[in-house]
């Protein structure tokens, strides 16, 4: 008797959960998206320190999110392998909200793609690694022997237009360092190119290239910078983002973003969505063994492998200036390299430009209540 009416109970749930309007969110799985995990795996402590957690219903992947007691909002979560295949659900409408890389929403927007940022997730922490056989240790060595090369040394990279990219373009013009690109819009094509730039078709497909010897050295992100040392001993030699001149530092690296239709018709429902995880970053940076187990159950990762690119990387909710200021440069930089289409290329301002890839509309009043609830 007892057990038919616990599941008399729990069926009852699960139908008032779905009588609440589902909002489905698109990830990348990857530890960039920790905060998320947070949420699901810990709702005791979310609901004991916040008042605000998910509840998990029967449906896989499917969550309800209760303020208190009560029922506000059903979630569905798909989790992806790749930014893009985040980005086609989004555009496609079968995910009203994503998250991802920044660099692939950025690009997205220089298309007149209908799609935008609606809030920062995660900071960049992306990395300069050689292969093996590269004799350097840190970034000024890394300079002296390309100098001293005959022949150019190859970079590989991801992301046609990343932020990584352009950041190691600017530090090696700061060094007075010849360098060429594979990337439309961007090749400069010097005759006696000491660096070349070459752009791959993947991450796997980078730190395969690196490891093989394809490439001297790649731009990798975390956590693959961590990966490719322990498991190829590759050598990460420098923080891409604080290489002078440094106008990259701490840039977005994952964030939150939606269409405007969705925006526009289910603005309340990611407005509440946004608030979960302004609770949930500040859960991740305050919780870090917690973070890295959820991470690692959620990935079937191992704690060896995640707890060094975890240390390494910062989560924030807010908007701060090296957000902005990250997305600014980024559009700057290929403004003048004539990267930017012309219907775009007239903006002389960051708080002109800011409008175009971000919009934080939902966002204040989400951190507004986020933050009532942090401090109670």
């Amino acid at each position: 008797m007892r057990t038919s009416l616990a599941a008399m109970v729990l069926l009852l749930w699960t139908a008032t959960a779905w009588a609440v309007p589902t909002l489905t969110i698109a990830y990348h799985l990857s530890d960039h998206a920790a905060p998320l995990f947070d949420a699901c795996l810990y709702p005791d402590e979310f609901s004991a320190r916040y008042g605000l957690y998910l509840k998990e219903v029967l449906e896989p992947d499917s969550y309800s999110l209760l303020d208190r007691e009560q029922n506000t909002l059903s979630l569905r979560l798909a989790g992806y392998g790749t930014d893009s295949a985040v980005l086609d659900a989004l555009l496609s409408g079968r995910a009203q909200v994503g998250i991802l890389g920044s660099d692939e929403i950025l690009g997205t927007i220089l298309e007149g793609r209908p799609v935008r940022i609606i809030a920062p997730l995660q900071r960049a922490e992306d990395f300069l690694v050689v292969n093996p056989a590269v004799p350097t240790a840190d970034w000024k060595e890394f300079i002296a022997w390309v100098g001293v090369r005959a022949r150019p040394t190859t970079v590989g990279h991801i992301g046609q237009y990343s932020m990584a990219v352009l950041g190691f373009m600017q530090a090696l013009e700061h060094e007075h360092v010849r360098h060429t690109t594979t990337v439309p819009g961007l090749a400069s094509a010097p005759e006696s190119a000491q660096v070349k730039l070459v752009q791959a078709d993947d991450l796997a497909a980078l730190a395969a290239g690196l490891y093989s010897g394809k490439y001297d050295a790649a731009l990798l992100p975390e956590p693959a910078a961590t990966w490719v040392g322990v498991l190829r001993g590759c050598n990460r030699i420098a923080r891409i983002d604080i290489l002078p001149p440094g106008r990259f530092e701490d840039h977005p690296g994952t964030v939150i973003a939606a269409t405007d239709s969705a925006k526009r018709c289910r603005g309340e429902d990611i407005g509440r969505f946004l608030e979960l995880m302004a609770v949930a970053t500040h859960y991740a940076n305050n919780r870090t063994r917690n973070t890295l187990a959820a991470v690692c159950k959620w990935l079937g990762a191992s704690p060896v492998r995640e707890s060094i690119p975890l240390a390494n990387m910062g989560f924030s909710s807010r908007p701060d200036a090296a957000f902005t200021t990250g997305i600014w440069n980024w559009y700057f930089a290929l403004r003048l390299r004539n990267a930017v289409p012309r219907e775009l290329a007239d903006y002389m301002e960051e708080k002109d430009w800011l409008g175009v890839p971000y919009d934080s509309l939902l966002l204040m009043p989400a951190l507004d209540r986020a933050g009532a609830r942090i401090v109670r």
